[in-house]
């Protein structure tokens, strides 16, 4: 079997990349805008280094990266910022967490 000049062609473009027939991968959408801070409800969604916000109702108490978490993620060790030490927050304590720089879909911070 002989293959023509056109069918190589056309073989070439469909497999370059992205394999036969296949369609380039989907750009990602959220409705969230990257850079806005993002109440953060599943503390086990936060990594270490993340910058955050701690809020107490609508007053900042205090800001700074996270150390470490629980793996049931209902208690958090944050370094302060301004070399103010290292704090534990417990989910009970009432204290909103804020992840300040995230592209994180909506739905992954909610309940």
């Amino acid at each position: 079997m002989s293959l023509t000049t056109s069918a190589i062609r056309k073989s070439r473009t469909t497999t370059a990349r992205f394999g036969p027939r296949a369609e380039p991968p989907a750009a990602h959408t959220s409705a969230r805008t990257p850079g806005k801070p993002l109440l953060m409800r599943r503390w086990k969604y936060l990594w270490p280094n993340e910058y955050v916000e701690m809020r107490l109702g609508p007053k900042t108490i205090g800001t700074g990266w996270i150390d470490e978490a629980t793996a049931d993620g209902s208690t958090l060790w944050i370094h302060l910022s301004r070399g103010q030490g290292r704090r534990m927050i417990h989910h009970s304590d009432g204290i909103d967490v804020w992840r300040m720089d995230s592209c994180l879909p909506p739905n992954m911070a909610d309940v």
